[in-house]
């Protein structure tokens, strides 16, 4: 089981590092941090995980999915990203080069904290979650993405949806952004 998670976990990571790169994404994904406060790597997990057929969240198995990845992510993540950004912003006068000498190291810490938050979600992504038939998984990955969104915003609003859309594409290139974000919404409003 560990080596299955193991592989799991590092082709997660890949994924998410692939779908990030992607400067438009990025933009999407950092808008739905800022305005939301939800984490891109549970977000991401979660699309990784229905485009991989490991099913489709509700708010029962979402709850189960998420609950230790978010408690990391606010005791751990948040205040590296807190420090980081504190640096960046205030480094102390004429030490502005280690400052960001160290900034850039905590940037390193915190990428790798995200990676053990991604682990978390595989690991206690409930085995029980309903699977979409073959060539079907969008619609899971829409749903888990949906599902996670709606736990901070519980009525869906354009710019999350047409956000979601716009990631969830850059995943599934074959299906038209409009339908992802349709599909998405109908989970949203529990359609």
């Amino acid at each position: 089981m560990s080596q299955d998670i193991d592989d799991a976990a590092e082709r997660l990571w890949a994924f998410a590092v692939a779908v990030y790169e992607d400067d438009a994404i990025k933009s999407h994904c950092l808008s739905i941090q800022a305005r939301y406060g939800l984490s891109i790597s549970i977000l991401l997990g979660s699309i990784w995980a229905g485009a991989n057929g490991y099913g489709r969240l509700g708010a029962t198995h979402l709850e189960m999915a998420i609950r230790r990845g978010v408690e990391w992510h606010r005791e751990i993540i948040e205040p590296m990203r807190s420090l980081r950004w504190r640096l960046r912003q205030q480094p102390p006068p004429g030490l502005e080069g280690r400052t960001e000498s160290l900034r850039h190291r905590l940037l390193d810490e915190e990428l790798e904290a995200e990676r053990i938050e991604q682990r978390l979600l595989l690991e206690d992504f409930p085995a029980d979650a309903p699977v979409a038939e073959e060539g079907e998984q969008w619609r899971d990955a829409a749903a888990n993405a949906a599902c996670y969104t709606r736990k901070s915003c519980p009525q869906p609003e354009q710019p999350a949806l047409k956000s979601l859309g716009v990631i969830l594409h850059s995943v599934f290139p074959a299906i038209a952004a409009e339908d992802l974000e349709r599909e998405a919404e109908a989970f949203w409003r529990g359609r």
